[in-house]
């Protein structure tokens, strides 16, 4: 298997595509570190790994703390000896337009989704330069390319994101670290379904994304998973600073 005997570092990794993508590492052979701030549904994660015969450590983490992210790494380290991937998933997300949103919510929101790469990042490449080199899977957003409604604090996060990651893939190259982007669409996760359930017609609402793509449905987690699997392994070994979008062709039109 092509990540046998590395060690990859998830964020966000209790639910959804994080969780998606830890199994996905350990199924393919990684030692993997699931990150994220609260503890049940991280060990439920390694539960569903190690069942699956994998391994793995949860380590609660603030991404927007630099003493918690600090932590992360150097456990990381000290449990699996290497520090190999790190794939930043760590978001949040709220539906608001710039005059509905308050200053908290857009520093809140501007600390996860790109302040918490920057730390994961800034951490995290010491070891992979002493360990030879690296990869770095920054997890944007298809709404980084396009407009939407109500989606402006995230979306500037997430453009934040793609040109953070072009920056660190030509500072780092000769470091042996290759840096590049997933920017998923609408992919079904329990809390995209939850976000469905709330609008009072879930599958109205879920039509309309689905009549957004091309293909004509919903990503998968699963599917997210492969992409950053591919992303994360030797199988894309000619790519750095590039951005891989999976959203069923919605940002083809």
């Amino acid at each position: 298997m092509s990540m046998d005997g590395r060690c990859a570092v998830v964020t966000g990794a209790g639910s959804g595509l994080g969780r998606a993508i830890a199994r996905r590492l350990a199924a393919d052979g990684a030692r993997v570190v699931v990150a994220g701030d609260k503890e049940g549904p991280l060990a439920r994660t390694v539960e569903l790994i190690e069942g699956d015969g994998g391994a793995a450590v949860a380590v609660r983490c603030d991404v927007t703390r630099e003493e918690d992210v600090a932590a992360l790494a150097s456990r990381a380290v000290e449990r699996f000896g290497r520090l190999d991937v790190l794939v930043n998933n760590a978001g949040m997300e709220f539906a608001k337009r710039v005059e509905d949103t308050t200053v908290a919510e857009w520093d809140r929101l501007m600390d996860v989704n790109l302040k918490g790469v920057f730390l994961c990042a800034k951490h995290a490449l010491p070891a992979m330069r002493d360990g030879g080199g690296g990869v770095i899977v920054n997890v944007a957003s298809e709404l980084a390319l396009v407009g939407s409604e109500a989606v402006a604090a995230y979306s500037a996060s997430k453009a934040g994101v793609l040109q953070l990651t072009r920056a660190l893939a030509v500072d780092h190259a000769g470091d042996g670290v290759r840096v590049n982007t997933l920017s998923p669409g609408v992919i079904l996760t329990d809390l995209l379904q939850t976000a469905l359930d709330s609008t009072g017609d879930a599958d109205k609402r879920r039509r309309e994304f689905e009549e957004r793509t091309l293909l004509g449905r919903l990503g998968t987690p699963e599917e997210a998973a492969e992409a950053a699997l591919f992303l994360a392994s030797d199988r894309s070994s000619y790519m750095t600073g590039a951005n891989l979008v999976l959203d069923g062709g919605w940002t083809a039109h």
